[in-house]
């Protein structure tokens, strides 16, 4: 009898280990991830969307997404080119691939927190801690709020403001290769102004005519509407 639980109890110690070595440590921070992102309310779960969506557009390495995101927070804190992370991130000639319609865009855009494309979760993992980190966490000055990437802008000049200012130097960035990204301090609407709007109107059909004046005055592309809540049990 001794000896049946003793067989019993080995067995079930190999069945339990076999499990375990089953579930991968990253199957199970994706589950913390998801809880973690459903506490949040919807205006922030929102919000922590489109910050992990600029931070995949633009680089699949997670010291380069964290950076990149602590600028698009210091955007928002400072209500630099917008009030929240969707206006910012979506602002005309501010990140590039949000510019104009592409496949690319399109796929962006419609990214959820259960896409499966390669790297987003890692994406939204960093948007959520950048989006939740105290103000102590901040990895450089909340005037970094440019960043420039010479290998992913190889055929083209570097914008006014890259070439007038100097990189931002300092222990956050200092692992961070200046030929893939550069951060700048204190750049202003000086250095960087925001597009001006329209002042001539081209000839254009009778049936654009509404359409055109509705773009006009601020110069800025159409923007996705705000996802609707979907309804919970209960709710009327």
């Amino acid at each position: 009898m001794i000896r049946r639980r003793i067989i019993l109890w080995l067995w079930l110690l190999l069945f339990l280990g076999e499990v375990k070595a089953a579930a991968s440590p990253d199957s199970l921070s994706h589950i913390d991830l998801m809880a973690a992102f459903r506490r949040l309310s919807l205006l922030e779960q929102d919000e922590v969307l489109w910050l992990a969506r600029c931070i995949y557009s633009e680089s699949n390495r997670p010291e380069e997404q964290r950076l990149i995101a602590w600028v698009v927070r210091n955007r928002v804190e400072t209500r630099y080119r917008g009030d929240t992370y969707r206006e910012v991130v979506l602002e005309p000639r501010q990140f590039s691939a949000f510019n104009r319609p592409t496949p690319r865009r399109d796929l962006i855009l419609n990214l959820t927190p259960r896409s499966t494309a390669p790297g987003w979760q890692q994406a939204l993992r960093i948007a959520l801690e950048v989006f939740q980190a105290p103000p102590s966490a901040r990895p450089f000055p909340i005037t970094v709020r440019h960043f420039y990437s010479p290998l992913s802008m190889p055929t083209n000049e570097p914008p006014p403001w890259a070439r007038a200012a100097r990189p931002f130097q300092g222990p956050a960035v200092a692992h961070i290769d200046p030929e893939r990204f550069q951060f700048f301090d204190g750049i202003d609407a000086r250095l960087d102004p925001e597009p001006a709007p329209r002042t001539s109107v081209p000839a254009r059909p009778a049936r654009l005519s509404r359409r055109w004046d509705w773009l006009r005055p601020s110069g800025r592309i159409p923007r996705p509407v705000r996802p609707i809540p979907p309804r919970r049990p209960g709710q009327e």
